[in-house]
């Protein structure tokens, strides 16, 4: 995920695997903007981890990535291995990333993921985390 001068990360807490989040969710004050700010729950080496694994599902099985109003669209080839991933993924990210919606729903043999952020700084925050895809 990358971050501008509204969305902040923040790295101050320790993890017992890469894979796991803490509760650890905060929304801060920005204060140059006057709105809420989005804190990031995992480490860096968890980050890094959760990175390296959507970069693999989304080589082996992206078919679309789209931005909505109100985030972003991954459709995906569906495939056992692939909605499995997929699944975990999302799981992760309900727990770490609270400030989005994430939904997977399944048609004509495609995963279709919508994340949707909550606010004009979600919106940005889920947009910037996959913005390569997109």
């Amino acid at each position: 995920m990358t971050t501008d001068d509204r969305v902040t990360t923040h790295h101050d807490h320790e993890t017992t695997d890469d894979h796991e989040t803490t509760d650890d969710h905060r929304v801060t004050t920005d204060h140059d903007h006057g709105s809420a700010a989005l804190v990031c729950a995992l480490s860096p080496a968890g980050l890094a981890t959760r990175a390296a694994r959507w970069e693999a599902l989304t080589a082996r099985a992206l078919l679309q990535a789209s931005r909505s109003d109100r985030g972003l669209r991954l459709v995906f080839r569906a495939g056992p291995r692939v909605a499995g991933e997929l699944s975990a993924l999302v799981a992760l990210e309900r727990e770490c990333c609270a400030f989005a919606a994430w939904s997977v729903v399944e048609t004509d043999g495609k995963l279709a993921l919508d994340i949707t952020g909550r606010g004009d700084q979600a919106v940005a925050a889920v947009q910037a985390m996959f913005s390569s895809l997109t």
